[in-house]
Order: C-alpha cells, then sequence, then structure tokens
C-alpha cells in the first residue's frame, strides 16, 4: 500500500515533473513538489493535492530548508526524483558566456548533489530510499550533438555521480539510478528545436525504479530503448557508462 509514502519531486511545476507528480498521486503516494515558478507549482500541487515549497536546487541552503519542510509536513520521504534542470547556453562553447555554462553545471550536477545530500541521512533513518536523477536524452546513446557542452557535460557527470553513489548506498536499501528519456515534448525540448513524444514511458520507467528491489542500482537506463522491465540488472557493466569489465 502506498498511501503512507512520501514522494518529493524536484523541478515538479512542468513537463517530467509534472506528469511524474500527476501518476504518484494517481499510486496513492503523498506528493511535495518544488519549483522556481511559484504559479504553475501551485497549479500541480492543487491537482495532487500536494506539498509545494518554492526552492532553488543550486542553493544548498534552499534545499536544505525544503527538506527540513518537508519532513515537517510529512515525517518521511521515501522516493526522490530529481527532475529539476535547464538546458544551458546553445552554441560553440567559445561563443558561451561561461557564466550560463557554470549555471547549467550548478542547476543539473550540483542541484542533484544537493538534494541527495539532504536525503540520504532521512532515508538511512527509516531503512529505505529510492533515488531517481536524470541523464538527459542523450547520455548512453550513440550520438552527441553539437551545441549544448554545458548540459552534456552535467548530465554524462549525473552518470557518474550516480554510479559513485550506489556503491555508498546499497547496505542500507537506498537505490540511486539515473534515467535518460529520450526527446518528450517539454519546454526544454523545445528549446533545442526538438518535436518530442509523450512522457508516459518515462514516468513507467520513474515509477518502476520507485518499487523496483534494491539489485537495480547505480544503473543509467533509457526509457526509449531499454526494456528495462525484462532486463537482467546483474551483468557487471551493463547500464553503465563503464562498458569494460574486469
Amino acid at each position: 500500500m502506498n498511501e503512507d509514502k512520501v514522494v518529493l519531486i524536484t523541478g515538479g511545476s512542468k513537463g517530467i515533473g509534472k506528469a511524474t507528480a500527476l501518476k504518484f498521486y494517481e499510486l496513492g503516494y503523498k506528493v511535495a513538489l518544488c519549483s522556481k515558478t511559484k504559479e504553475e507549482l501551485d497549479e500541480v500541487a492543487a491537482r495532487v493535492n500536494g506539498f509545494a515549497v518554492f526552492c532553488d536546487v543550486r542553493h544548498p541552503d534552499h534545499v536544505k530548508k525544503l527538506f527540513e519542510a518537508v519532513m515537517k509536513r510529512f515525517g518521511r520521504i521515501d522516493v526522490l526524483v530529481n527532475c529539476a534542470g535547464i538546458l544551458g547556453p546553445h552554441g560553440h562553447l567559445e561563443d558561451n558566456d561561461i557564466n550560463e555554462w557554470k549555471d547549467t553545471i550548478d542547476v543539473n550536477l550540483l542541484g542533484t548533489v544537493n538534494c541527495v545530500h539532504e536525503a540520504i541521512p532521512i532515508m538511512r533513518a527509516q531503512g529505505f530510499g529510492r533515488i531517481i536523477a536524470f541523464c538527459g536524452g542523450g547520455v548512453g546513446g550513440d550520438d552527441i550533438g553539437p551545441g549544448f557542452s554545458a548540459y552534456t557535460t552535467s548530465k554524462f557527470a549525473i552518470a557518474g555521480f550516480t554510479e559513485a553513489m550506489s556503491k555508498e548506498l546499497c547496505f542500507f536499501d537506498i537505490t540511486i539510478n539515473a534515467v535518460s528519456p529520450g526527446a518528450i515534448d517539454t519546454d526544454m525540448a523545445r528549446q533545442r528545436w526538438v518535436k518530442g513524444g509523450s512522457p508516459d514511458n518515462v514516468v513507467s520507467l520513474i515509477t518502476f525504479l520507485a518499487v523496483a528491489n534494491k539489485k537495480i542500482n547505480g544503473k543509467v537506463i533509457s526509457a526509449k530503448w531499454d526494456n528495462y522491465k525484462e532486463a537482467d540488472y546483474s551483468k557487471g557493466s551493463l547500464f553503465t557508462l563503464r562498458r569494460i569489465d574486469k
């Protein structure tokens, strides 16, 4: 039964975050969500009878207050879904504003790190946790598109972070996995002039990982290309960026 379980979704006001909030509500979870866009955040919260907190995940103090507020409201956090992200500057690196480039790392990578940092002691104390990060549409694919080096770098870093953290958390029934969603019809995809599809496959993968046993840990899984429900996750470096085993 899920009525006592709590999911916290960052970037929950639109796109994949919004779709994820709606699905977890449908599954009976208590939903907490955060965003920097207050009006849209309040609209989603109303639809899921959720708890909304304004938060900029780049800032550790914001994130600390977010987790404190959710714990005060619900007393636990079972699932953390790190949807908050930005596309960052477009074009050749030498033409990019380096501060915008850095800001992409701050939001996408360090925003995720900040949230995981706060989630760990909570999940360890309760003896359970499921963490989902995002590796972007192309991580693990056969092509890296030009012109979005900040975004791509941040997402590849999350893949490494996911694998490293899985080694730290595996003893506590806490798993962390990264989702590669493919092109989804979101504001971010439209910034890349990409016509995306429905978020349904991504949301299905996220909810699958939220209830999966602890053997699925430290993996980068594509919602578009991987047969994730039938896969054998015990095969060494399969579903990681490190494809060569000793």
